[in-house]
């Protein structure tokens, strides 16, 4: 066997296993759960010839990829090619999926050189407890990237950890010394994100989720490059996309180094572009090599260090054996030392420690990150219609970052004020939730509060504060349906049939329904005058009130016109005063109504409520709907 096997893209329920031999074989890796099941996955081989590696001969790399593994789960594996065990031991060769809860991680760049403090450094790595995986800073092999210097300075140096923790790198400036990083793409095998990289890109940047944190690795090389576009459109909408509580960056060039890259190019382009970027998603760390030491910067916003609010920090750990290079200061850094190290990462809930360690365990720095809860400029709208306009009573969604550690919904009543260790106030009441996560809160807003209202969001790193009018009546379509489904194309309303209505913001009821509460299956009109309007028309419904079972939902129930032209019409519903964004309705064809589109009222409101399958689903409030 040449390259040990090594572990590549590690997810929750799949792994990639590599590894090389000098003559070409038929591969398998042999997966053994804990109960002891074992099966067996083939893998793909591919040839690599002295004439692209400049190696003095062709070897063969392989690659199983395993999928359907279970997540938070610790397995062993065994390689075998022809038949034959090349590769076996429970202990070295074993692997853990990755779920939600606490993790450690190591990171550090510039490394690999061969020189003794990166044997040194790597002996401490090996003994470090509890560890889930390595991230690389780039600049993996020096002095050129070459395939040769990658075999000696990189996999068989770390091989006794890459056989159990997965390595995830970002390519440095010395790896593109060799054909365009040639001989990393080759050994590396990276994850697909959600959001899909350009072909000519895939493996130079992407992202993956760890537990409660998503990761995103950029190639700082591009920038200068024509590729630096579409990397940061794949960057913006990568970070977008995500909903887990943290958001770590890592990449090679730092943007604010104080020593010998003072003046870099791309390190200047780091700032300028990539910058506005993560801080505008809320991205808590940003992790890079290239300046061979250790420098951290304050917590930053806007580039200026800040003691409260959002914001991003930055660290280089690029002392990870290379020659080191000398420091200096700037006003964003808060510590930078010459010294060997590497990153020691440990993320529980909602916080996350990282210790910088040198030579002989020395521990060169320490820092706590407790991201404090922050609500959106605009960020409490209606669940309906995602607008300002809220009523007392109706249901509401509060957009941010770093609220609940992960996604929760209840839905039993009443619902509870605390979910996911996340509590919210309005005028000191407490609101009930019905969904939580990192950016989104579904809640009640109270009944017994009006006008200008302070919301307030707490969690145990914090709380934040904002003013919203809240207004008596605000109606908000949530969802149209006919037939006991949500109304569509394939779904139409039918003229002379019933459509239902699900709205809030309609304000109170008859009869007191206490917030958070389930309404009673039994009819419970709103106090405010209701009337729906089918384009320009106005339609008397024949149940306007609370939605039986449900907290700050509303239920309008009306017929459609037994002439109503088929096709799409503009729907709204108003309650004194105040309307609804308008909705589509789409009527179909005069078939006659059906027999379960018959008038709904009284007691009837329960059963129809009943029949909408399935009503919390189809409407979203136990769940990110924006």
């Amino acid at each position: 066997m040449g390259r040990q096997p090594y572990l590549q893209r590690l997810l929750a329920q799949s792994v990639s296993i590599l590894w090389t031999t000098a003559q070409q074989g038929s591969g398998s890796v042999i997966v053994t759960d804990p109960n002891g099941v074992a099966f067996t996955v083939s893998g793909a081989v591919r040839s690599f010839l002295p004439s692209e590696t400049g190696l003095a001969a062709t070897y063969y790399q392989y690659q199983a990829d395993v999928a359907g593994l279970r997540e938070g789960t610790s397995y062993s594996y065994a390689v075998a090619v022809d038949g034959q065990i090349v590769a076996y031991g429970p202990s070295q060769y074993s692997f853990t999926t990755p779920a939600p809860g606490k993790f450690s991680f190591l990171a550090f760049g510039d490394s690999g050189d061969g020189s003794p403090q990166q044997l040194a450094l790597t002996q401490q790595m090996l003994v470090e407890p509890g560890l889930a995986k390595v991230i690389h800073l780039g600049d993996l092999a020096y002095e050129s990237g070459t395939f040769a210097q990658f075999e000696a300075n990189y996999f068989a140096l770390y091989a006794p950890l890459m056989s159990r923790l997965p390595f995830f790198a970002t390519p440095g400036n010395h790896e593109y010394l060799t054909d365009n990083a040639a001989a990393f793409m080759a050994g590396s095998s990276a994850p697909v994100g959600n959001v899909p990289v350009p072909a000519a890109d895939l493996g130079r940047y992407y992202s993956f989720d760890w537990g409660d944190a998503h990761f995103v690795a950029i190639d700082s090389n591009l920038l200068p490059t024509a590729a630096e576009t579409r990397m940061l459109a794949w960057l913006d909408a990568d970070l977008a996309a995500t909903g887990k509580y943290w958001k770590i960056v890592f990449l090679h060039h730092p943007p604010y180094p104080t020593g010998t890259h003072l003046a870099d190019p791309i390190c200047a382009q780091v700032q300028q572009s990539v910058n506005p970027i993560v801080e505008a998603h809320g991205v808590q760390l940003v992790l890079s090599g290239h300046e061979h030491g250790y420098e951290r910067s304050w917590p930053l916003a806007g580039g200026q260090p800040v003691n409260s609010g959002p914001s991003t920090t930055y660290v280089i750990s690029g002392g990870g054996g290379m020659v080191l290079e000398d420091v200096g200061s700037l006003p964003q850094c808060a510590l930078s030392v010459a010294a060997f190290n590497y990153l020691r990462v440990d993320i529980d809930g909602s916080q996350l420690s990282f210790s910088a360690i040198g030579l002989g365990g020395n521990v060169i720095d320490t820092v706590t990150l407790n991201p404090p809860p922050v609500v959106a400029a605009n960020g409490v709208l209606s669940i309906g219609d995602f607008t300002p306009a809220v009523a007392a009573g109706s249901l509401a969604s509060i957009f941010g970052q770093n609220l609940a550690i992960r996604s929760s919904s209840s839905s039993a009543f009443p619902l509870p004020t605390q979910l996911g260790g996340v509590t919210v106030t309005a005028n000191g009441l407490p609101v009930p939730l019905l969904y939580v996560s990192p950016t989104q809160l579904n809640v009640q807003i109270p009944y017994a509060v009006a006008g200008q209202v302070t919301i307030r969001v707490a969690t145990a790193n914090g709380s934040i504060s904002t003013v919203i009018p809240v207004m008596p009546v605000a109606p908000s379509i949530l969802a149209v349906t006919a037939q006991n489904a949500v109304c569509s194309a394939t779904n139409p309303a039918l003229p002379s049939g019933y459509v239902t209505v699900y709205a809030t913001g309609l304000g109170p009821a008859d009869s007191s329904v206490a917030t958070g509460q389930a309404a009673p299956f039994s009819a419970n009109s709103v106090a405010a005058p209701v009337q729906v309007w089918l384009d320009e028309a106005a339609l008397q419904p024949s149940y306007a009130g609370m939605a039986p079972g449900f907290a700050g939902l509303n239920q309008i129930n009306f017929k459609i016109p037994a002439g109503c032209t088929p096709g799409s019409h503009q729907l709204r519903i108003s309650a004194g005063p105040a309307s609804s964004q308008p909705a589509s309705l789409i009527v179909g064809s005069a078939t006659g109504a059906a027999e379960t589109d018959k008038p709904v009222t009284g007691a009837g409101v329960a059963s129809q409520a009943r029949n909408l399958v399935p009503p919390a689903e189809a409407l979203g409030i136990f769940a990110a709907r924006r």
